[in-house]
């Protein structure tokens, strides 16, 4: 349960949550990416976060938590924090697509 909360707040903040995936210029593409519905959208980006998390377990099993815990404060949480503020400075000026 746990891994998928936080695959569904990663989902949400870094892919888009329940947006289709659209490409710029291809209009034929994106009329039948509209047709998924989001909540399988939402639900296969999550499973994607989770087989990527999974992944990472798999590959590196023997992480200690005081090398988890260095990794995730000292630069994912940075990065991540970063995101957000870039994100929603795009979103105030009105560059996103």
């Amino acid at each position: 349960m746990n891994m998928f909360i936080v695959a569904s707040i990663a989902a949400t903040v870094f892919l888009g949550g329940w947006m289709p995936f659209h490409v710029g210029g291809l209009a034929a593409f994106n009329n039948i990416m509209d047709y998924i519905p989001p909540f399988v959208w939402y639900l296969g980006k999550t499973a994607f976060v989770i087989f990527i998390m999974m992944w990472f377990k798999w590959t590196f099993p023997r992480l200690r938590i005081d090398q988890l815990l260095t990794l995730e404060w000292k630069y994912l949480l940075p990065i991540n924090l970063v995101n957000i503020i870039l994100m929603a400075f795009v979103v105030l000026t009105g560059w996103h697509f």
